[in-house]
């Protein structure tokens, strides 16, 4: 299983739209995709002023990665829709085999 871990930071003030943007339009499309097992999203804690968002993906393999994500499959999204293009001021996404199949519920 590959882990996909997606991190931007939004510009300030664009929080709210973030959010929107996220839970009403990206993630229900995300949630769709072939071969990814779960997603999880990530702000910063209460009172944290960062602006760093983050989205864990765990996916069954590279291959199923590749098959969504297309040539780019290890960079951030290359072109966004025209109404979110001025809500992130950076993004980064990173790869990584999990090393152990221990769930944390599985004790």
């Amino acid at each position: 299983m590959i882990m996909r871990i997606y991190r931007c930071t939004v510009f300030p003030g664009k929080e709210a739209e973030h959010r929107e943007y996220a839970f009403k339009s990206r993630h229900p499309a995300l949630s769709r995709e072939n071969g990814l097992i779960a997603f999880y999203a990530g702000r910063p804690l209460p009172g944290d002023d960062d602006r760093t968002r983050c989205l864990v993906q765990i996916w069954e393999n590279l291959d199923a990665i590749k098959k969504v994500r297309g040539e780019f499959w290890d960079q951030p999204m290359k072109s966004m829709p025209d109404e979110v293009q001025n809500i992130y001021e950076t993004a980064t996404v990173e790869h990584f085999e999990l090393a152990d199949e221990y769930q944390a519920g599985g004790r």
